[in-house]
């Protein structure tokens, strides 16, 4: 017999299971799907411009909306690609004239760490160590772990192209039926109209919060790195600069992966002074100005406490990886704007007696 708590408890129970094997069919494009809300919010001033001046054609806005962002996106990073392989090429034919000059490789590895050895030979007994069989029976090795990493890159890669792909697709579905979804979503919620709107204004103020956020970081930490580099007298200090800011949306290390390689280079094998120099700098002032302006920035927007913010920020990477510098702050913005809601709720009722009285 027909009851409508009945039919209720059915679809709820049914609609569980069906989200559930969403997530279990869809887990796999979930990062490239939130990478393109997180577009489609920050780029979306822009797309109301683009349908002002396209006279509100949904479909054709949308898909200009979207090459806009390919270009933006696309043109930099093949720049950045065409710049790195060329400067490890160069890296490539020198180490490789450096190699027959030395007469092979275990001989310019010896070479390169003779002074290092030296150093530590002040220290330690290294006479008991043959450091050129070393060299040489390790030297397969790493030949087989270059090759391991580079097919690594080369399927990185191709997950990259892919991912790309699918965020573009479905950034531009966002531009045209975004607000129609969001609309939708927002009539399912037991809330107000006043209620939801709040909520969608916190996660995309926190959302666009973060996107400047991490370009200023990256900014920031790029010019510096690039400085210093140039200070210690190394070729390319811009590449070196623009590969710093990149690598500073990386959760843990940050730009650390280009400065710190660099750091020990110099500080065993050219100069010990330009390597503590660059070492010191890296660690007080690149890695450290993240902590202050990444806060400063997000949190001025959304009005979040720095280290509440901090807080979310770092556990937000630990658990979603470079997801998480957006989840993070965007999860600490509704649980503060809930709080406020709920607040809001339970003083009416105290409000309304007090009036009746």
């Amino acid at each position: 017999m027909y009851s409508k708590r009945a039919t209720i408890i059915f679809l709820s129970a049914l609609l569980l299971i069906a989200l559930g094997l969403t997530f279990v069919i869809t887990r796999t494009f979930l990062k490239p799907f939130a990478f393109a809300i997180i577009l489609a919010v920050v780029f979306y001033p822009l797309h109301e411009r683009i349908l002002r001046w396209n006279k509100r054609r949904d479909g054709s806005s949308a898909l200009l909306s979207t090459l806009l962002l390919v270009l933006l996106f696309a043109v930099p990073s093949l720049v950045i690609a065409v710049l790195a392989a060329n400067e490890a090429l160069a890296a490539a034919h020198y180490l490789g004239r450096r190699s027959i000059e030395e007469g092979g490789f275990t001989s310019l590895v010896m070479t390169i760490a003779d002074r290092p050895i030296r150093y530590l030979g002040h220290w330690v007994d290294l006479s008991k160590y043959d450091f050129r069989a070393i060299i040489s029976s390790n030297a397969q090795k790493a030949s087989v772990l270059l090759v391991g990493f580079g097919a690594n890159l080369l399927s990185g890669a191709a997950r990259f192209v892919t991912d790309a792909l699918i965020t573009f697709v479905v950034a531009f579905f966002l531009f045209r039926d975004g607000v129609q979804w969001a609309y939708r979503a927002g009539t399912l919620l037991p809330l107000t109209p006043e209620q939801v709107a709040r909520l969608y204004r916190n996660i995309s103020d926190t959302i666009i919060a973060n996107v400047y956020g991490i370009l200023s970081v990256g900014i920031v930490q790029g010019t510096l790195t690039g400085i210093a580099m140039r200070i210690v007298g190394m070729q390319s200090s811009l590449l070196l600069g623009l590969a710093a800011g990149f690598a500073s949306i990386i959760p843990v290390v940050g730009s650390a992966l280009i400065w710190a390689p660099v750091a020990i280079y110099l500080l065993v094998s050219v100069s010990a002074w330009k390597g503590l120099f660059l070492l010191v700098w890296g660690t007080l002032v690149v890695s450290s100005i993240d902590n202050v302006i990444r806060p400063w920035v997000v949190g001025g927007r959304v009005e979040l406490h720095p280290l509440v913010l901090l807080f979310f920020i770092f556990g937000g990477v630990a658990a979603f990886g470079f997801l998480g510098l957006f989840l993070g702050p965007v999860v600490a913005s509704v649980l503060v704007a809930l709080f406020d809601i709920l607040r809001e709720e339970l003083k009416e009722p105290s409000e309304a007696k007090v009036n009746v009285t």
